[in-house]
């Protein structure tokens, strides 16, 4: 069944980008957003607002698989995740070096 914990959680492909950025969520990531990823010492000013980027593009993805019959990979989610991480770059002026802590850490997860 497709629900919201299959499709951030445990569909191949969500696992697979988790993996890919060393996060092992559960399903709490659903509820509890906030908790993905704390684990990684990366920045907690700018950390919620990746973890929801990241959630979006997952989206999308399942989206373009199931509407346009167009498969991605994970390394398209963090490719993408970091792309749009560039273009919202402006818009972090405050937490400019929080904000390339975290794009840096997803480019090398790619």
């Amino acid at each position: 069944m497709e629900d919201i914990g299959h499709i951030f959680v445990s569909c191949l492909r969500a696992r697979e980008v988790w993996r890919r950025l060393g996060i092992l969520p559960g399903m709490e990531i659903c509820t509890y957003p906030w908790l993905v990823g704390t684990s990684l010492s990366l920045p907690s000013s700018t950390h919620m607002d990746v973890v929801l980027l990241i959630l979006w593009h997952i989206w999308k993805v399942r989206n373009a698989a199931i509407f346009d019959k167009h498969a991605m990979s994970r390394v398209d989610v963090l490719r993408r995740t970091s792309q749009d991480m560039d273009f919202w770059r402006c818009r972090y002026k405050r937490y400019a070096e929080e904000w390339d802590v975290w794009r840096e850490y997803i480019a090398g997860c790619i």
